[in-house]
């Protein structure tokens, strides 16, 4: 008896889980138990009381006296064998031919439950005959039993109509919900990659002009070490724009993306800059956001590297803690400064771990004994 959802509708992805399994299910402290076996059986019984109440009320009402414990057992078990069999039939029908049925127009639906709750009625009539006997139901040809039939027919098949069509409604409200909050999911994922590949394009100026000066100092100075800075800067150069045309990159592109980068910059600072990378293999094929460790190295080498006069030592270093992956840039160099707490580079990286992991992951600077700053990244180990 749950109402179908309209999958021509609804755009590709998972679907809607249907509301309840259970007519009680429409009243609201009903749904605070998961659907089952034992609970919907729990929950017919409870279900059949209410018709039962409901009909010696109204013979209350009708006769203008309150029933007799005769009348009012007979009204239990009839109830009672009258709510489990439509049990029966729902349950057997939900496991055949209803799915089809709900597939078609609102009369055969109707017809459907108007057939099956008459069939239902009448079963569980003939049922309550053999536990009570004759002396407490009359005979199949008197009229009165026919009467009973078609009345309780009649009130439970317009009680289910209710609920199903109530049940419809609510899941084609649910549906269009569903895809409402799926588009607005879908322009903000849109919206992030954008403002991440704009986080990203920020990053590339100054390296890039500072590189361009270096060559053209050293095209007459120093050819050769022209020629490898500008074939070091090309592969670097050819990493990043791949990069940035991609949502996301593995660890071990990453970590090689930033030794091309390291390159350039060694043919600048020479024996002034020292290096040291480890990335175990089995983090390689991690993934996480392109460009995410370049502009940290950068940083290092602008604000603590290159102020000192002779130099130091970068190391780029990977490990996973548990479910996190830390990523640690550490310098030897003068420390950030006032850039521990801002700077384009690192504001950047804050802003891109937010975008793409909300509370997961952080960014946190300290001190690197005994001189020099360690930034470390930690993310999902399992992000992708």
């Amino acid at each position: 008896m749950t109402p179908p959802i309209d999958d021509r509708a609804d755009p590709p992805g998972p679907r809607i889980r249907e509301s309840g399994t259970h007519p009680l299910e429409m009243f609201p402290v009903f749904r605070r138990w998961r659907p089952g076996f034992a609970r919907d059986l729990v929950y017919t019984f409870v279900w059949n009381c209410g018709f039962m109440t409901a009909f010696l009320l109204a013979g209350t009402v009708a006769n203008l006296r309150l029933p007799s414990l005769p009348w009012i057992w007979s009204a239990f078990v009839i109830s009672q064998c009258v709510g489990f069999v439509l049990h029966a039939l729902f349950w057997a029908g939900g496991c055949t031919v209803e799915a089809a049925v709900r597939r078609r127009s609102r009369v055969v639906i109707a017809a459907y439950y108007t057939v099956l709750s008459t069939v239902g009625v009448f079963a569980g009539f003939w049922l309550a005959s053999l536990v009570l006997g004759r002396q407490f139901l009359p005979n199949m040809g008197d009229p009165r039993w026919v009467i009973a039939i078609a009345v309780t027919s009649m009130v439970i098949s317009i009680v289910l109509a209710i609920i199903f069509f109530w049940r419809e409604k609510s899941a084609q409200a649910e549906a269009a919900l569903e895809r409402e909050r799926r588009r607005a999911a879908d322009h903000e994922r849109v919206a992030m990659e954008a403002n991440l590949r704009a986080l990203q394009a920020q990053i590339e100026p100054h390296f890039l002009f500072n590189t361009l000066a270096n060559v053209t100092s050293l095209i007459e100075a120093d050819p050769a070490r022209a020629r490898h800075m500008l074939e070091s800067f090309i592969r670097f150069l050819r990493a990043s724009l791949a990069a940035t045309r991609r949502p996301r990159t593995t660890l071990g592109d990453e970590f090689a993306l930033v030794r091309d980068f390291l390159a350039v910059i060694q043919v600048r600072m020479g024996p002034r800059l020292a290096v040291a990378m480890d990335l175990p293999g089995e983090l390689a094929p991690l993934e996480i956001a392109p460009m995410l460790l370049q502009p940290v190295v950068e940083n290092a080498i602008r604000h603590g590297l290159e102020p000192k006069v002779e130099g130091g030592r970068v190391e780029l270093r990977a490990r996973r803690d548990g479910a996190r992956l830390v990523l640690e840039v550490a310098d030897t160099g003068v420390g950030f400064g006032e850039a521990t707490s801002g700077g384009l580079g690192l504001a950047n990286v804050r802003e891109r771990l937010r975008l793409a992991h909300g509370d997961g992951a952080r960014l946190a600077v300290r001190d690197n004994a005994p001189q020099g700053t360690v930034v470390a990244i930690e993310l999902p180990a399992g992000a992708s």
